[in-house]
């Protein structure tokens, strides 16, 4: 063989060599640069989430404290409405009846609202059991 060749070849190699280098090089520092930049993005996204909960749990704290003031101010508005004049023969006056799917359907949505069951039950003036069974049965269904 000619050394002339064994030369170029040989020196084509290296040059071969050293651009596959250079290019690995490029594309490990560009995939870091990839990395870096998605890490910080990561760890924003975070922190929008944790902001997030944060308010939606305000939010939720102050549904609740509406959802009472709501029950307080209907009660009294109940119990402050005019009094119709009574029939000369006493009879017991009738409870107030809520029909048992109005009741269902208070229970499911301040249940939705995050409310726990001893919440719901004061509010509405129900026993805790009567709310539970109304939620399990909801879940089951």
């Amino acid at each position: 063989m000619d050394p002339k060749l064994i030369a170029n070849v040989t020196y084509l190699s290296a040059l071969l060599a050293v651009v596959s280098l250079v290019v690995n090089l490029i594309l490990i520092t560009s995939s870091r640069r990839q990395k870096r930049g998605w890490i910080e993005t990561s760890e924003r996204f975070d922190e929008e989430i944790a902001e997030l909960s944060r308010d939606l749990d305000t939010a939720s704290k102050q549904a609740g404290e509406h959802v009472r003031r709501i029950a307080w101010l209907e009660a009294r508005a109940r119990s402050t409405q005019p009094q119709t004049p009574k029939p000369q023969v006493e009879t017991a006056p009738k409870p107030q009846r809520v029909s048992i799917t109005e009741r269902r359907h208070r229970v499911m949505s301040l249940a939705r609202r995050g409310q726990d069951i001893d919440t719901i039950a004061q509010i509405l003036g129900m026993n805790h059991g009567e709310v539970e069974l109304m939620l399990n049965l909801s879940k089951a269904a």
